[in-house]
C-alpha cells in the first residue's frame, strides 16, 4: 500500500449531536473510476482503482485480500466500507453520507492523500495454502 494524490470534493455531514463534519467524495467521470473505502476501526482512507488491469475480475474482496490498515493494524476484509456512505468520526461516531449528484465546478476540487490498495490480489485461502505448503517444505 502507498500514499496517493486523488482530487476529490469535499462535502459535510452530520450524526448525533454533530454537525460540519467533513467527508470527501469522487465525482465518478470518464477515464476516473476510482472508489474510496474507509477503515471502520480507525477511519483511515483508501482508494482501489478499478481501472488497474491487474484487478480485471476480482471482487473488492479479492482486492483487498490480506491488506491490513497502516494506521491501526486491523485487517481490512473485516473493517473496510465504502466511503463516503459510511465513516467514521474522531469521537468514534459512525455516519453515512451521500454525496449530491450535481457534479461541483472544478474549481471546488482539492487534493488529498489517502492510501492506494494495490495488489494483494489473494485470497484468505491462497494466503493460508501458501503458508501451509512453505511450513511442509521447511519440516
Amino acid at each position: 500500500m502507498k500514499p496517493r494524490l486523488i482530487r476529490c470534493y469535499r462535502g459535510f455531514a452530520s450524526v448525533k449531536g454533530r454537525f460540519n463534519i467533513e467527508v470527501f467524495y469522487i465525482v465518478p467521470d470518464f477515464g476516473y473510476s476510482k472508489k474510496l473505502f474507509t477503515c471502520i476501526h480507525c477511519g483511515e482512507l483508501f482508494m482501489i482503482d478499478l481501472e488497474n488491469p491487474r484487478f480485471e475480475g476480482k471482487t473488492s474482496e479479492q482486492i483487498i485480500g490480506i491488506n491490513v490498515c497502516p494506521k491501526c493494524g486491523h485487517q481490512l476484509k473485516d473493517t473496510i466500507r465504502p466511503y463516503p456512505e459510511h465513516f467514521r468520526t474522531e469521537d468514534g461516531q459512525i455516519g453515512s453520507f451521500e454525496p449530491n449528484l450535481i457534479i461541483p465546478p472544478d474549481s471546488e476540487s482539492l487534493v488529498k492523500e489517502v492510501f492506494e490498495i494495490d495488489c494483494a490480489c489473494l485470497d484468505v485461502t491462497d494466503f493460508t495454502d501458501t503458508v501451509e505448503r512453505s511450513q511442509i517444505k521447511a519440516v
